[in-house]
């Protein structure tokens, strides 16, 4: 495995420089920074206030050597300063971790989500569970980001958080939430799988008083563990947050901040695992379907395997590896901040950092972000092929 890094970086370094050259020609044709500007505006400003502005920002140069000065001091993690004069390293840093705390908890959701979804969908082909799954999956990945966005602020908080405060279910509603939870299980359990015979009647009768309990569990919980109380008692600002990553001035518990942390997640971490849900459980079944049909499944079905051995042990292991590079090229890529989802929110992160450098023309900030999102890029696609030869013993490293 070393030898294969080793290997990797070498054929990395030289898109890396490529980058930088193609990112570095790309900054300074956007034109002079709006700092500048502003100044060459104002009718009292004079030529050398222009030219300290420039050395100041570093555009004073010859552009090889501005590239020259600009990689040096990079690779020895002195970024400069932005427009304001804070450093760069450590706001970027800052705004990245706002970024990762975000989209983590999404990755991880829509993922295994998708995943379990795609497999399901894939051996239970043309059943209701998949035809809804697919009208879901079609209708979350048509809708924009932005639209997607604001309808879970207007739903999903504006309108809930007063639900909240005295929050309670009517019997009409509570039976028919436990209807649909036993013919959901009744459904799921019917629908065998595209390759077995029959279905037992006993498992189908445990998917319904599954789902039925499951649907009575969730409103036991709502009613003894919820009932609006804590949320009641002295605390007059809205439970969902729609603005912001946490609560301005906020002091408190460990455990305190970690429920502030969480409401203020849960309306962009819905809309990312809404979006990456939708593609990663299409790209799932798609290659689940291509898996299911090759020779090697074929050969284990007619060597008497059960069919969960051959689904879990030769279907699932391989399906995965194409889900593989592009779970770890999203993951990278969304390191460069979600723009949209971000800016609805008001999240300061990665997609707030490049919106601003973008607006105020600030090379170094743009320079800095494009080189730590294609280092990202760079770093999750290695490890995208450590993972492949994890899952298919027929790719070597070495």
């Amino acid at each position: 495995m070393f030898r294969f890094v080793i290997r990797r970086l070498l054929v990395v370094l030289p898109l890396l420089f490529a980058s930088s050259v193609l990112t570095f020609l790309l900054v300074t044709n956007i034109g002079m920074p709006k700092k500048i500007e502003d100044a060459m505006a104002r009718p009292n400003f004079s030529q050398q206030q222009v030219d300290s502005l420039r050395r100041q920002f570093g555009i004073d140069k010859p552009p090889f050597e501005r590239y020259k000065n600009w990689v040096t001091d990079f690779v020895k993690g002195d970024w400069g300063t932005n427009q304001n004069g804070i450093e760069i390293r450590p706001l970027l840093w800052e705004r990245m971790q706002v970024t990762v705390r975000l989209l983590l908890a999404a990755s991880i959701m829509s993922v295994v989500l998708g995943v379990l979804v795609g497999i399901i969908g894939a051996i239970r082909q043309y059943t209701a569970f998949d035809y809804s799954m697919t009208f879901f999956a079609f209708l979350f990945f048509s809708i924009p980001a932005a639209v997607l966005a604001g309808f879970l602020k207007e739903f999903g908080a504006i309108k809930l958080n007063p639900w909240l405060r005295e929050p309670s279910i009517s019997t009409p509603i509570a039976i028919g939430i436990a209807v649909f939870g036993l013919v959901a299980g009744l459904l799921i359990m019917r629908n065998r799988y595209k390759y077995e015979r029959e279905r037992p009647l006993s498992k189908v009768i445990v998917g319904a008083v599954a789902g039925f309990g499951i649907a009575v569990g969730c409103l036991l919980v709502f009613t003894l563990v919820w009932g609006g109380n804590l949320y009641r008692a002295g605390n007059p600002k809205p439970l969902i947050s729609t603005v912001g990553q946490t609560t301005p001035g906020f002091e408190g518990t460990l455990w305190e901040t970690v429920q502030d942390y969480f409401w203020h997640m849960i309306l962009p971490t819905t809309a990312l695992v809404m979006i990456g849900f939708a593609g990663y459980s299409r790209y799932m079944r798609a290659s689940m379907l291509d898996v299911m049909t090759s020779d090697y499944v074929r050969t284990a079905r007619a060597k008497g395997l059960k069919e969960r051995r051959v689904t879990v042990q030769h279907g699932v292991r391989n399906a995965l590896i194409p889900l593989i590079t592009i779970v770890a090229l999203d993951f990278g890529a969304l390191l460069s901040g979600a723009i949209i989802t971000e800016t609805i929110f008001g999240w300061a992160g990665m997609g707030r950092f490049f919106t601003e450098a973008l607006t105020e023309k600030d090379p170094r900030s743009l320079l800095a972000f494009v080189m730590v999102t294609a280092v990202s890029v760079v770093v999750f696609n290695l490890i995208a092929d450590i993972i492949y030869a994890q899952l298919d013993p027929r790719i070597r490293l070495d």
